[in-house]
């Protein structure tokens, strides 16, 4: 079966050479939701920008291989990678309000890219953008196409960007921990909304996110990373009954227990980091 996105042996690195993303290799199958998850600063969201061609200046892949809906990525001028790309895929942002353009519509901002991009008519596009609006449960649509994004709520405007990039009909979505800034019960009524549109539409998903229960509730599949390296990936189900690594384990107990919002919280050992890193490093020294 052709992968929806195929990573082989990814290599992003500083000018200077040092690594921070070494010997990356996953896969997402056409309609399968992966989670990739970690700790803050393991190179999750470096991942999702490495594919979609929106890595910071600077920084450069000096191996490895992105294949997105069975084409190679690689090789291609800019421009033909943007179009790629955009025909594609599409991105459910970390933060809603710095993502939408403080000066715009939020309508203008829906319909543009399917007009620009895609080649839509104008009322088409904005058919499609109240369809979605309606079914990410945003109440008066046709109020919101007309507003600002300041005039709407953190949860609302997560709603946008989740109507925005379903809109095109992509084949993979990436979810760049699209929950962070909710509280918990928006938190869930967003990933009710993801996974709702994921299963009508078929559409594959790379979830990024550092919280192990958002993977329980969204994946069928995770990858676990640690300092820009993979420590553990399979099924979502034997990830979080039976892991293989002590580190997968550490984060499991790790995660809040919302029915005991009192219980100590239980995080990483120092001992599982050390005998991680100390891991790392012979798997860079053979490596190298």
């Amino acid at each position: 079966m052709t992968q929806m996105l195929e990573i082989t042996n990814l290599a992003i690195a500083l000018p200077d050479g040092h690594r921070l993303l070494d010997q990356v290799s996953l896969n997402v199958a056409p309609g399968e939701v992966r989670a990739l998850v970690g700790e803050s600063g393991a190179g999750k969201s470096m991942i999702g920008k490495a594919v979609l061609g929106i890595l910071p200046p600077g920084l450069k892949m000096p191996e490895g291989e992105i294949m997105l809906g069975g084409a190679p990525l690689g090789g291609l001028t800019p421009r033909q990678r943007r179009q790629r790309v955009a025909e594609v895929a599409a991105l459910i942002p970390q933060d809603p309000l710095t993502a939408l353009n403080p000066v715009r519509k939020i309508g203008v901002q829906i319909t543009d890219p399917l007009v620009r991009i895609h080649g839509w008519s104008r009322a088409r596009a904005e058919a499609k953008a109240l369809d979605l609006l309606d079914r990410v449960q945003i109440r008066n649509p046709g109020r919101v196409m007309r507003s600002y994004p300041h005039e709407l709520s953190g949860g609302m405007r997560q709603r946008v960007l989740i109507a925005a990039a379903f809109a095109p009909a992509p084949r993979l979505i990436v979810a760049d921990e699209p929950t962070t800034a909710l509280d918990v019960t928006v938190q869930r009524e967003i990933l009710r909304i993801i996974r709702g549109l994921q299963e009508e539409t078929g559409t594959a998903v790379l979830f990024v996110t550092h919280d192990m229960g958002v993977v329980a509730k969204i994946s069928q599949s995770v990858t676990v990373l640690y300092n820009g390296r993979i420590v553990e990936s399979g099924p979502t189900a034997k990830l979080m009954t039976a892991p293989d690594h002590a580190y997968t384990a550490a984060l499991i107990r790790a995660t809040p227990n919302y029915a005991h919002p009192t219980a100590a919280f239980a995080p990483v050992p120092e001992a599982v980091i050390a005998a991680l890193r100390a891991e790392q490093a012979a798997a860079a020294r053979f490596t190298a």
